[in-house]
């Protein structure tokens, strides 16, 4: 069995889908709690909010997000990157063809 392998625009697309997706959950929240990012964000920073359980699993939760976005990042592929790699390993234009 063979895997259809996404091009990249398909999965710039993706990403772009997803993105919009989580922006407009979040303005949704943030209307109906009606406080501005900023405020939100100054909440969750203050440790005083929270009890010391729910302020652990916040940090957890927090460095599961940070790790998560990481692997995401380190996963996306760059064109420009990977034809200038290609290009380093002098590769030659003589193929011979082959049936």
């Amino acid at each position: 069995m063979f895997f259809q392998q996404k091009t990249l625009e398909e999965k710039i697309k993706e990403l772009e889908i997803q993105n919009e997706a989580i922006n407009e959950e979040v303005q949704t929240l943030l209307q109906e709690l009606n406080v501005t990012p900023e405020q939100l964000t100054a909440f969750i920073e203050n440790e005083d909010h929270f009890t010391q359980d729910n302020w652990k699993e916040l940090q957890k939760q927090k460095e599961k997000l940070d790790e998560k976005l990481q692997t995401t990042l380190q996963n996306i592929r760059n064109p420009k990157k990977t034809k200038a790699q290609y290009q380093s390993l002098n590769v030659q234009h003589h193929w011979l063809p082959v049936k």
